[in-house]
């Protein structure tokens, strides 16, 4: 895979995403229950919040310093998600949404900023665990969002929102 391919598949995973979000209303995307007590909502933030990582992480590699982002802290990945869900429960729907449309954007400019060799090397950075920059970036972006979007298409069947 080639950097313009890597570009376009963030832009058409966002893109399919978008496509079942923009069939919930603003009343819909706050119902809870899609994942366990989260809403759709409550998922923006979460993608959100991971892209926003990787945005991190690849700042500071990019400076040559390492990692500092929450793949690497002391808590389990569920105390993570726990502690940000709690943060931001409470953010208005039209904030989190805009966030959600920006974290993509910064993720290509970052993305844009490496080399291919730098993405597709997974001897490049020894923090990531054998992994190449490229691996970690599409986890925490286009396959979060389809891991996610599957159980977002679920809860809309199952509770006969489906259009």
């Amino acid at each position: 895979m080639n950097k313009k391919e890597m570009i376009s598949a963030l832009n058409n995973g966002r893109a399919e995403f978008l496509e079942i979000i923009n069939e919930i209303s603003a009343e819909q995307m706050e119902l809870p229950g899609v994942v366990d007590s989260w809403s759709v909502k409550d998922i923006l933030v979460h993608l959100t919040r991971w892209e926003a990582e990787i945005i991190k992480l690849m700042w500071q590699l990019g400076k040559g310093i390492q990692p500092t982002t929450a793949h690497f802290d002391q808590f389990t990945l569920d105390e993570i998600n726990e502690r940000w869900y709690q943060e931001s429960r409470n953010r208005p729907l039209n904030i989190v949404m805009s966030d959600f449309l920006a974290v993509r954007n910064q993720t290509i400019r970052r993305v844009n900023d490496f080399s291919l060799e730098e993405l597709t090397d997974p001897d490049r950075y020894a923090w990531l665990n054998g992994k190449t920059l490229w691996d970690w970036i599409a986890g925490d972006s286009i396959k979060h969002e389809a891991e996610h979007r599957v159980q977002i298409e679920a809860w809309l069947a199952r509770e006969g929102l489906s259009t």
